[in-house]
């Protein structure tokens, strides 16, 4: 039970899960249990935890407006708020990164997970926030974000040579081994022949050499790749002196954000600095557990019908560094988070792989299609759908199988009477109806109403 992603009530007490050594908080509370074999069950304890303590996955998805970015902000404050009873119990904060990419420009609003650092509730200490952008955007990203308050910084992404290996360099250049031009090859054979000593400043040596035999048009398309290359690495004529970076990226307690919300920067771009960025995440010295959340994933969406985890060129390489990351949680002290309007830009493999989906309200039939094939819940009827459908802004059906509670099981006795009793488990294939808590935090993403209530 101690790496049980979610737990009601009755379970933390039958177990005495709070006497033990862990750590969990308040995701909302528990209306109802629903199973084939024993129907409807209410809780006499509604209070539902999530596990912070424990590594897990979870997709949270639902339209606009209902409640999903709210959900992922109570599990952000859940996992980086300390010391603040009324929504459980933090002795470790964790350290937390948000990928986030929009289509930028004027009129660009910050990332709604932004909004963990700023609390106005007495006795709250909020996390710092850092928002890593591009420098082509900064002072646009800056205006952005200025509202939320001396909590929330915004710096400009650079990379410098020491943090980029040649993977790193292979997927900021959208390398796609199946469809590579052949310039590529060249590149590629330098790169084998640097091996663990690669440099980024040898490679440009080496390169320049091997230039001189290209044709034009092989020139061309190199410059284009290596120009975002260029963009994101740190030269010293670029600022006169090196960036002053006093803390690292990552910390325990800290909510690091990279916001790649820039109009010259595609989709396939991003996710070649997205992967980087996780692949660092993933090597930095924390000294606790990590978690890394998928922001908003249907806004990366294209005229090409892409999105940042499908399988097109670019994208490929960070939805095989999620999928080895959910795959190696329990080894890493990771949690994945993955947070989407649409279920359908998810990979199937990837929702086969995670232990807790939370559903909030939406009515397509094509979407409720795509989730059902890929979930353990049973539901062969019409009523969970119809359920989805009517949930009210902050409602969720929670799958969870590896979750524990406390169900009414009936059984027929000797003598052929019905018995039920009430017994700890697992949800297996049972599904939760779920009220989140509020925010103990500002909420940034509130709707606008022309009438202010």
């Amino acid at each position: 039970m101690k790496t049980a992603p979610i737990v009601t009530r009755g379970a933390l007490v039958a177990a005495y899960f709070d006497a033990k050594k862990t750590q969990y908080g308040v995701l909302g509370k528990c209306t109802a249990i629903h199973s084939k074999l024993n129907g409807r069950d209410v809780p006499d304890d509604s209070r539902l935890y999530i596990n912070t303590n424990a590594p897990f996955s979870a997709v949270i998805c639902g339209l606009q407006g209902s409640g999903k970015s709210h959900t992922l902000s109570v599990i952000l404050e859940n996992m980086l708020i300390p010391n603040y009873s009324e929504i459980g119990t933090l002795e470790q904060p964790l350290a937390a990164l948000v990928l986030h990419y929009g289509q930028g420009g004027r009129g660009t609003r910050p990332s709604e997970a932004a909004w963990v650092g700023v609390s106005q509730t007495k006795g709250v200490r909020p996390p710092p926030v850092r928002v890593y952008v591009s420098h082509s955007s900064l002072n646009t990203m800056k205006a952005a974000y200025a509202p939320l308050g001396r909590n929330i910084t915004v710096e400009p992404l650079f990379f410098t040579e020491d943090e980029l290996d040649a993977e790193s360099f292979l997927s900021l250049m959208s390398v796609d081994d199946k469809a590579a031009p052949l310039y590529i090859q060249i590149v590629l054979s330098i790169l084998r022949d640097l091996g663990e000593n690669f440099r980024y400043s040898a490679f440009q040596q080496e390169l320049e050499r091997r230039k001189r035999t290209f044709h034009n048009n092989q020139i061309v398309g190199l410059e284009q790749r290596m120009s975002l290359l260029e963009a994101f690495m740190y030269r010293p004529d670029r600022f006169g002196q090196r960036p002053n970076r006093p803390t690292p990226r990552f910390a325990a307690g800290r909510l690091t954000i990279i916001d790649l919300s820039d109009p010259f920067i595609d989709s396939s771009s991003a996710c070649g600095l997205f992967e980087i960025i996780t692949r660092l995440f993933v090597r930095a010295e924390v000294r606790t557990g990590k978690v890394l959340v998928v922001d908003e994933a249907h806004k990366a969406s294209d005229f090409r019908n892409n999105n940042y985890l499908t399988t097109s060129r670019g994208s490929s390489g960070l939805t095989k560094s999620l999928l080895t990351l959910t795959r190696e949680q329990r080894h890493l002290a990771m949690r994945v988070l993955i947070c989407t309007q649409e279920p359908t830009v998810i990979p199937a493999v990837l929702l086969d792989l995670c232990t807790v989906a939370i559903l909030h309200r939406f009515a397509s039939p094509s979407w409720w299609n795509h989730l059902t094939h890929h979930v353990s819940a049973d539901f062969s009827g019409d009523e969970a759908f119809d359920q989805v459908v009517k949930l009210q802004t902050g409602e969720a059906l929670v799958l969870a199988p590896s979750g524990y509670g406390v169900f009414k099981d009936t059984k027929l006795d000797a003598a052929g009477r019905t018995v039920t009793k009430k017994s700890m488990g697992q949800f297996g294939r049972r599904y939760m109806l779920m009220k989140t808590r509020q925010r103990v935090t500002a909420d940034g993403g509130a709707s606008v109403l022309v009438l202010k209530s």
